[in-house]
C-alpha cells in the first residue's frame, strides 16, 4: 500500500522526520519498504501576458504574437490556439523549458518566422483533456509567476507491506489510526454526505439470493452529475500513489477506496434495465465484457452484480460495459457492498483479472464502513460532480449476522506473556488508542491469574482479533517493544530500506517472469526415496536430513536437503496434466542441511545444532525439443545463455565452467558456475534420463541452481561508454576444428591473440559432413574489429587475423580453411 504524506497529514498529525515516522511504523508492525518522493513540476514554465497579436502572414491559422513573460523583453511566439488574444494571461513554456514526455522546448522557425517558445494548452502540460485551445487565466497574476506555483505538486510516498491480516491498513484512514496512536493524536475523519429524509425515492431495490455469497449491499442514488475531469488536487493525490486519472465520478469512488479501505462501483442508471439489483451466481457457460473491453466467459458459480436482463458487474473484481459511466452520464447508482471474499478470491484468480477491489475484497471489509465510505463519496459527487443526491437509499444485509464478539483480557496474563508490570489502566489505553473500546468489569486492578479484568469490544475494521493473545500483541506493539524487558527492545533504524538481497530477489523475481518464466512455490519437505531417485551416492551429505517428530499428520516429515525434486515433481504434474511445452519454471527457497556450516557466533547455545538453510534459485526448462547448432539441444542452451543474461543484469559475476561435478546430469552437458573470485556457487546441466525416468517424466529437462547465500549479491558499479564513432570491420573465418576441442577455449585464443582492435568473436555456424575431414568439424566465426581513434585499415586487421590464425594451430591444432 502507498501511503501519500499529503494525503495522511489531513487526517492525522504527527510531529517527526519522514524517516523517523517510517522507523515508528515499521517498528509498530507496519514494514516501510520504502520512501519515495513525487513530484509534478514544469521547470522553465512561466505567467506570462500577450501583448499583441497579429495574423501570421504566411498561414491562416496560425498568429504572431509578442509575449510578456517577465524578463523585461517582449518574446515572439507563433500561436496556432483559435482563443489567443491581446491581454489574455497564458501559460508560457520559455525556450530550454522540459514539458511532460520528456519535451523540451526549443526556438524555431515556424512558416519562415521565428518562434521563442510556446503558450500552453491543457493537453501539453496533462492538466486536462481540452486540447483545442490555450489555458486562460485570471489577468491579475503577476507575468514571470512559475508554472509550479499554480501546478506544481510534490508529495513523499512510502511504500507499506501490508499483512493478509490487516485489510484495515489498505486505507489511508487504517494508517492514520496507527499513527495516531503512536503519537497520542486522533483521527480528523473527512467530511462525508448527511442524510436528510424528504420521501425521494431512489427507484431500485436490492435482492440478495444468498447471504453466504453477499453479506451486505447498499445502493445509493446521484442526479444530474457532470461527467469530467476531477480536480487537480485529488488527481496529484491519485497519481503519487500510482492511480491513473480518469474521470471524476471514477475518481472519486476510486478516492474514497484509498482513503476508507472500501471498494465502490459507479453505474450509469440509465443503463440498468427493471428496477431491482440482484446478488447471485453466474450459470454455466456465461460470457460478459469487463470495462477493459475484454470478453469473458465465467465459470458456474462466479458471484455476478444484475439487472433485469443479466450482468451488469463481476462482484467485487470489476464492473462491466454494458452499465459504463461515460462523458454523458447525467445519472448514477453508486454500490458498496461487503461479498464473500473467497468468491472475490475465485474469480479474480480465475479470470487472471486482480484489481484494486478484489485485493481489498479477498482480504475482508469492514461492515460498518459499508455505508460510511459511500457517504464519504456521495459528499465529493456533491461537491466535484455538482450531483443531486438522491436522500433514499437500499441497504440490504444479512438481519442474522452476528457482530465480532467481545474477548476477555487478563492483565496477569499480559505481564505473563510480555515479561511486564503493565497496569490495567496502560493496558485499556494501549487499546483505546487502536480504536478498541474497553470496558472495565468488577476487579479491574486484580493480578490473579483467573481474574478477568476488562472485556474488549472488536470493532469491524478489526477481522484479525479473535482472543485474548491477539489483545496482547496489539498491546505489546502500543506499549512498544522498546520498553519490554531484558534488552529486547526494537531498532527501526533501518525503515524504508531495503537490504542487497531483497533487491535483487526483487529484480530477479520481475526479470525470471519478463522472460516467461513462472514461478513456483514447493514444499519444505521432500518424501522418501527423492535423493535416491537422483542417483546421488550415499555418502552425499545432503543425505543427512532432519526429520518431524511426534507427527500426527502423516505424509512427508523430512526437510528438504535438494531443491530438483520438488520442480521435477511440478514439471510432472503439468506435463501430466496437458501443460503447454516448453515448461519454464524457477524457485527461490531454502534447503536444510544438518552437516552444513554451524552458525559461528551463536546467539544461543543450542543454535549450534540448528541446521544451514541456504537460500537457492532454481530455473529449468522442460520438453524443448528444438536443437541448436552442431545439434545442441536448446534448452541446454537456453540455461547456459540464462545463467549469462542474469548475471549481466544483476552485474554479478557467475562464471560458467566446463566440469562433470553432479550424478544428476547428463556428463559433457553440464557446467559449474563459479563468483567472480573463482569460488563454487552452483551447478547447470541437463538432467539424465535415469532420472527422469525415475521420476516418470519423459520430456527432456534442463536445470540450474545457485546458491545465492555464497554469492555477494552488491551489483558491480556501472559504467558508461561514448558511442563509438567510428565503423567496426567485420571478417568471417572458416576453421577446422578437432572433435572434442571446447568452443570456450577456442574463443578465450581469440580474443588473447586478436589484439586490442578486436571487438567481439561469435559462432555463427558448425558443419559437418562432405568435404569436411573426419573426426573434425567445420566452424564459422565473425571478427568485429574497431579502433576508437579511427578508421581500421586493411593491413592492420589483416595483421590481427594472422595472428589468430597461429595461435589457434599452435594450441589448439585448428587450420584456416
Amino acid at each position: 500500500m502507498k501511503i501519500s504524506l499529503d494525503w495522511l497529514g489531513d487526517l492525522v498529525s504527527w510531529d517527526d522526520s519522514t524517516e523517523e515516522l517510517a522507523a515508528k511504523l515499521t517498528a509498530a508492525g507496519l514494514n516501510v519498504e520504502g520512501i519515495e518522493e513525487f513530484k509534478v513540476s514544469f521547470p522553465g514554465v512561466v505567467i506570462a501576458k500577450v501583448l499583441k497579436k497579429e495574423q501570421h502572414p504566411d498561414a491562416d491559422r496560425l498568429s504572431l504574437c509578442q509575449v510578456d513573460a517577465g524578463t523585461g523583453e517582449p518574446v515572439q511566439v507563433v500561436c496556432g490556439a483559435s482563443n489567443v488574444r491581446e491581454g489574455l494571461t497564458v501559460v508560457f513554456a520559455t525556450v530550454g523549458a522540459v514539458l511532460p514526455g520528456n519535451f523540451k522546448i526549443k526556438r524555431s522557425k515556424i512558416r519562415g518566422l521565428q518562434s521563442f517558445g510556446m503558450i500552453c494548452s491543457e493537453t501539453e502540460l496533462e492538466l486536462g483533456s481540452d486540447g483545442d485551445g490555450i489555458i486562460e487565466l485570471a489577468a491579475e497574476l503577476p507575468v514571470g509567476t512559475p508554472a509550479d506555483e499554480l501546478y506544481g505538486y510534490s508529495d513523499t510516498v512510502l511504500d507499506i507491506e501490508v499483512t493478509p491480516n490487516r485489510p484495515d491498513w489498505l486505507s489511508h484512514i487504517g494508517v492514520a489510526r496507527e499513527v495516531a496512536a503512536i503519537y497520542g493524536t486522533k483521527v480528523s475523519f473527512p467530511r462525508t454526505w448527511s442524510s436528510q429524509q424528504t420521501g425521494e425515492s431512489l427507484g431500485m431495490k436490492v435482492r440478495i439470493l444468498d447471504y453466504a455469497d453477499c453479506p451486505r449491499y447498499s445502493a445509493f442514488g446521484a442526479r444530474n452529475v457532470k461527467v469530467g475531469p476531477s480536480p487537480k488536487w485529488m488527481q496529484n493525490r491519485l497519481l503519487a500513489i500510482g492511480s491513473r486519472p480518469i474521470n471524476n465520478v471514477v475518481d472519486i469512488t476510486n478516492y474514497v477506496m484509498f482513503e476508507t479501505g472500501q471498494p465502490m462501483h459507479a453505474f450509469d442508471q440509465s443503463k440498468l434495465s427493471d428496477t431491482t439489483i440482484t446478488i447471485k451466481k453466474a450459470e454455466k457457460g456465461v460470457k460478459v465484457v469487463t470495462l477493459d473491453g475484454m470478453e469473458r466467459e465465467l465459470a458456474e458459480g462466479t458471484l455476478l452484480v444484475c439487472d433485469g436482463q443479466g450482468p451488469v458487474a463481476l462482484a467485487g473484481v470489476m464492473g462491466l460495459a454494458n452499465s459504463e459511466v461515460e462523458q454523458g452520464t447525467e445519472n448514477i447508482l453508486l454500490e458498496s457492498a461487503f461479498f464473500d471474499s473467497l468468491l472475490v478470491r475465485k474469480a479474480s484468480r480465475g479470470l487472471g483479472l486482480v484489481s484494486e477491489s478484489s485485493y481489498r475484497f479477498e482480504r475482508g471489509g469492514d461492515w460498518e464502513m459499508v455505508v460510511k465510505a459511500a457517504h464519504r463519496a456521495l459528499y465529493l459527487f456533491q461537491e466535484h460532480t455538482g450531483a443531486h443526491i438522491v436522500t433514499d437509499w437500499a441497504d440490504r444485509f444479512d438481519p442474522d449476522r452476528s457482530p465480532p464478539k467481545d474477548i476477555p483480557l487478563r492483565i496477569w496474563q499480559v505481564n505473563r506473556v510480555l515479561g511486564t508490570e503493565i497496569s490495567t489502566d496502560q493496558a485499556a489505553t494501549a487499546l483505546q488508542a487502536l480504536g478498541l473500546k474497553v470496558l472495565p468489569l468488577g476487579n479491574p486492578a486484580s493480578s490473579n491469574s483467573s481474574a478477568v479484568n476488562v472485556m474488549v469490544k472488536v470493532p469491524t475494521f478489526r477481522r484479525d482479533l479473535f482472543q485474548e493473545i491477539d489483545l496482547i500483541e496489539e498491546i505489546a506493539r502500543s506499549y512498544g517493544f522498546d520498553n519490554m524487558k531484558d534488552g529486547a527492545g526494537y531498532a527501526g533504524s533501518t525503515a524504508g530500506q531495503r537490504n542487497t538481497t531483497d533487491i535483487a530477489l526483487a529484480k530477479i523475481r520481475t526479470w525470471f517472469a519478463a522472460c516467461g518464466y513462472n514461478e513456483i512455490v514447493t514444499s519444505t519437505f521432500m518424501a522418501a526415496g527423492d535423493l535416491q531417485r537422483l542417483e546421488m551416492p550415499e555418502d552425499d551429505l545432503r543425505f543427512q536430513s532432519l526429520a518431524v517428530m511426534n507427527s500426527h499428520s502423516g505424509g512427508d516429515l523430512n526437510l528438504r536437503t535438494h531443491l530438483l525434486p520438488s520442480a521435477l515433481d511440478v514439471i510432472r504434474r503439468n506435463i501430466n496434466s496437458g501443460a503447454a511445452i516448453p515448461l519454464r519454471l524457477f524457485q527461490n527457497n531454502r534447503v536444510y542441511w544438518p552437516a552444513g556450516r554451524k552458525a559461528e557466533k551463536p546467539l544461543q547455545a543450542d543454535d549450534r545444532l540448528l541446521p544451514e538453510e541456504p537460500s537457492f534459485l532454481q530455473f529449468a526448462v522442460a520438453g524443448n525439443k528444438e536443437n541448436g547448432l552442431d545439434g545442441v539441444p536448446a534448452d541446454l542452451l537456453e540455461i547456459k545463455g540464462v545463467v549469462e543474461a542474469l548475471s549481466s543484469y544483476l552485474r554479478v559475476p557467475l562464471v560458467l565452467n566446463v566440469v562433470d561435478a553432479e550424478p544428476w546430469l547428463v556428463p559433457g552437458q553440464q557446467w559449474t558456475i563459479h563468483d567472480g573470485e573463482g569460488s563454487k556457487v552452483g551447478s547447470a546441466g541437463r538432467v539424465t534420463s535415469k532420472v527422469l525416468q525415475a521420476n516418470e517424466i519423459d520430456v527432456k529437462v534442463s536445470v540450474a541452481e545457485i546458491n545465492l547465500d555464497l554469492l555477494d549479491l552488491e551489483p558491480a558499479e556501472m559504467k558508461y561508454e561514448p558511442f563509438a564513432r567510428f565503423p567496426e570491420v567485420k571478417r568471417d573465418l572458416s576453421l577446422l576444428v578437432p572433435d572434442g576441442t571446447v568452443y570456450g577455449d577456442l574463443e578465450k585464443v581469440v580474443l588473447e591473440s586478436g589484439g586490442v582492435h578486436l571487438e567481439s568473436v561469435e559462432l555463427f555456424d558448425i558443419y559437418r559432413g562432405q568435404g569436411v575431414a573426419e573426426a573434425h568439424g567445420a566452424y564459422g566465426i565473425r571478427l568485429k574489429f574497431r579502433s576508437a581513434k579511427g578508421n581500421l585499415k586493411g593491413k592492420t586487421v589483416d595483421f590481427a587475423i594472422n595472428q589468430i590464425i597461429e595461435a589457434l594451430a599452435s594450441r589448439l591444432k585448428i587450420e584456416h580453411r
